[in-house]
């Protein structure tokens, strides 16, 4: 009984990949922490030099640059904010600032950044 158990199990796993084939995306669901700690290490490694390590717009060239990076961590700046309009300026830049184009970024890295963002939004600033 137990070799069919562990049977059951492998086949299980193996046709885990079907299931968006078969039913579609939405059956496959992607799992929201795991989101957030991809678009944690996608922060981590483009945006910290401005933005900085916490989000709160104070990274190490954020005293150089004119005007300042945004504050994450401020709840008031979320307000209407849709997680396509936070790709469109993660991806194209954002013009008379120094947020430059991050163009190189997969659509993935980018949701991924965008839903580690939001959770920066009830963050105190520090």
């Amino acid at each position: 009984m137990s070799r069919l158990v562990n049977v059951a199990r492998v086949a299980a796993v193996l046709a885990l990949p079907l299931v968006g084939v078969v039913f579609g995306p939405a059956a496959h669901a992607a799992d929201p922490a795991a989101e957030v700690a991809a678009g944690l290490a996608v922060y981590q490694a483009n945006c910290t030099a401005c933005h900085g390590a916490t989000g709160n717009g104070r990274g190490p060239a954020a005293i150089a640059l004119k005007p300042k990076p945004v504050d994450f961590t401020v709840a008031t700046w979320w307000t209407g904010k849709t997680d396509d309009q936070l790709v469109a300026s993660i991806k194209s830049g954002r013009p008379g600032t120094s947020m430059t184009p991050f163009t190189a970024l997969s659509d993935a890295d980018l949701a991924n950044v965008v839903a580690y963002l939001r959770t920066l939004a009830a963050a105190p600033t520090p």
